[in-house]
């Protein structure tokens, strides 16, 4: 069975999962208690949607990995952003 993505010879794929991965990892590294201090979902709550971009990558076709990409990049430009400016507030 294809996928629409085949992860062996498109490089957008393979791409797309490796960013989405970065997110997966950056998320567990941030603390819990940040991410309702900036009015965001839970740390829970983003690691099951990055989760769920990735499955998305994997078995979802163009359309939902354009999707993945941009839920990531919401997640690294505005919550992510937010999460280390509280963050290094608090460590000064």
């Amino acid at each position: 069975m294809r996928h629409a993505f085949d992860l062996g010879s498109d490089w957008r794929g393979v791409a797309i999962l490796g960013y989405t991965l970065w997110a997966f990892i950056d998320c567990l590294l941030r603390p819990a208690n940040a991410f309702p201090a900036v009015d965001r979902q839970t740390k829970v709550a983003w690691l099951i949607f990055i989760a769920l971009a990735g499955v998305f990558v994997l078995v979802g076709g163009l359309f939902l990995g354009v999707f993945s990409a941009v839920l990531v990049s919401y997640y690294f430009v505005d919550v992510r952003a937010k999460v280390l400016a509280i963050t290094r507030n608090r460590a000064r």
